[in-house]
């Protein structure tokens, strides 16, 4: 699926020894910038159908567009990866306390109701912040009560599986973002049969009802509830698309990865369209810059990753079972998921661990990536901060294998504090993306400085690790002139006198020359002795003419 290679260069280029110093392949935020275009008009165009969500038809639209940009730089080769995804079909969420109804919303994996949760009591957590990220933090859950935990520190799939180990009927999970009324895009990332159900709420409803439960406690008394989850499960076939540069050697792959589904709740052009884009920009670059790669470069479009990291999950453990060989051949992975945020910051993934405490294993090889990106900003005086190697996003699967991981991010949910504001400008207690996971993820609130400053990192990240750099040549003298007039006196005397005793080195073919045996220079054909013998023939005759005219001469006298 791929036209003629890019790397055919003429023989003048081909003859070139390679780079003698690392660049950033011409990656430009107005390229990423052009590419957004394209992908915020195709999930405008299927607003209506899940706009660019993993089993939408917006995907495949913008699958299609990513094939046909790679296909056109003539340097990759693309496939598709299929797989199937386990979806659900979501319903009417019916919740009350006490009467009123209250507003939430469906947890992606998270159980339905088989029967109406009926007058069950509301029960939290024991510990101080209620987030319940520790299994002893359900300990004085009451079985078949309806549970309240805030989002954050830990995934919501062990929030939900603590409650539903503590006999829990269902789990709402509150949201813990600074707008009270702001809803959010939350995953288990696998199902937990049989378990609890599982369902959101703002952090406004949350904290008020778990308000409520804790007077009613210290007044011995209860806050009861009821709930219906309709939700029906489905399987679903989607893919990744894999692209591998033609050139440079498939036994050291450096992976570069963005998802491109988005949520269905909006265009989702920062998350992660921008990720994506950048691959984009980087494969065109890496197609016209004037040397092919050293090791193969391969770029990742990640599907279903909103929906609990599925498609780098699914190549990472393909390959793991399959084919084991190609999965050592990995190098590095590079992750890029949002690099544009409204008010973003320039963060790098935290491998040495110098500002947050990984909660997750960091693969030997990380602490390098890291550098490779620090590194980078330094010399153009670009401020940056850590973000925390959380495996939040595409390369936990990587780093689960062992696999050297990095990469860049602008900020989500979190908020930016004083000293990011005077590093990067923008607003000080205000998350990074306010848009995120909204239906105003849109093209327009992109931040293009943001994406100025990310893409020269991301080619530059790409050199480093693909190109091999080598010693520049020293220019060397030139010849100097030839002179203009020719020498016309032979430079030596010829020899008159001959030698006299008969050569006894060996002649050419190895063998001592015979002194009687004739000169192999001399002709031998006929054609070659015709010359010679009217020579001969002439000497005879004028020998005789002279031998005449002296025998004249002496009868005259």
């Amino acid at each position: 699926m791929v036209g003629a290679s890019a790397f055919a260069l003429p023989a003048a280029a081909q003859a070139a020894p390679g780079p003698t110093e690392h660049t950033d392949l011409g990656v430009t935020g107005a390229a990423v910038y052009e590419h957004l275009e394209v992908f915020s008009d195709l999930a405008l165009q299927y607003a209506d159908e899940g706009y660019r969500a993993y089993n939408s038809p917006g995907y495949e639209a913008a699958a299609e567009y990513v094939e046909e940009v790679l296909e056109g730089t003539g340097a990759f080769e693309t496939e598709r990866q299929y797989f199937t995804v386990e979806g659900e079909s979501n319903g009417a969420i019916d919740f009350t306390v006490a009467g009123e109804e209250v507003p939430a919303f469906h947890v992606s994996y998270g159980e339905g109701t088989d029967e109406p949760i009926v007058d069950a009591p509301l029960s939290i957590t024991s510990d101080e912040a209620g987030i319940g990220c520790s299994p002893d933090d359900y300990a004085d859950v009451p079985a078949g009560s309806i549970l309240l935990v805030q989002r954050g520190e830990c995934p919501f799939y062990d929030k939900a599986f603590n409650g539903t180990q503590a006999g829990a009927a269902a789990v709402v999970i509150y949201n813990n973002e600074a707008d009270p009324d702001a809803g959010f895009s939350g995953t288990l990332g696998e199902r937990i049969e049989g378990g609890a159900a599982t369902i959101g709420v703002t952090r406004g409803v949350g904290e008020e009802l778990a308000a409520a439960v804790t007077a009613a406690a210290e007044a011995e008394e209860t806050v009861l509830g009821s709930l219906t989850v309709e939700k029906e499960f489905t399987e679903t076939e989607t893919f990744n698309v894999l692209a591998s540069t033609t050139a440079g050697d498939p036994d050291e792959v450096i992976v570069a990865g963005a998802h491109l589904d988005g949520v269905d709740e909006g265009p989702g052009v920062n998350d992660n369209a921008s990720g994506s884009a950048a691959l984009l920009a980087l494969a065109e670059q890496i197609a016209a810059y004037e040397y092919a790669p050293d090791r193969q470069v391969r770029l990742a479009f990640w599907g279903a990753e909103e929906i609990g990291l599925l498609g780098s999950y699914h190549y990472v453990e393909d390959l793991t079972a399959n084919d084991p060989a190609e999965l050592e051949r990995i190098q590095a992975y590079l992750n890029y998921d949002m690099i544009g945020s409204d008010n973003f910051v320039v963060s790098v993934y935290d491998a040495d661990e110098s500002t947050y405490p990984a909660p997750v294993p960091i693969p030997e090889g990380s602490v390098e990536l890291e550098q490779i990106y620090t590194d980078y900003f330094d010399s153009v005086d670009q401020p940056w901060v850590d973000s925390e190697f959380s495996g939040r996003s595409d390369y936990q699967a990587f780093i689960l294998a062992g696999i050297p991981s990095g990469g860049l991010f602008s900020g989500a949910d979190g908020v930016k504090t004083e000293e990011e504001a005077e590093l990067f400008g923008g607003t000080p207690g205000v998350q990074h993306d306010t848009n995120y996971h909204t239906i105003n993820d849109t093209l327009e609130n992109v931040n293009q400085e943001s994406l100025d400053i990310f893409a020269p990192a991301i080619g530059y990240s790409t050199h480093v690790l693909a190109w091999d750099l080598v010693e520049p040549t020293e220019p060397t003298e030139p010849t100097p002139d030839p002179t203009e007039v020719p020498t016309t006196e032979p430079t030596d005397d010829p020899t008159t006198a001959p030698t006299d005793d008969p050569t006894t080195e060996p002649g050419p073919g190895g063998a001592p020359q015979d002194p009687g045996a004739q000169d192999p220079s001399l002709p031998t054909t006929g054609a070659d002795m015709l010359p010679l013998a009217a020579t001969a023939l002439l000497l005879i005759v004028m020998g005789a003419l002279i031998a005449a005219s002296s025998k004249a001469r002496y009868r005259q006298n």
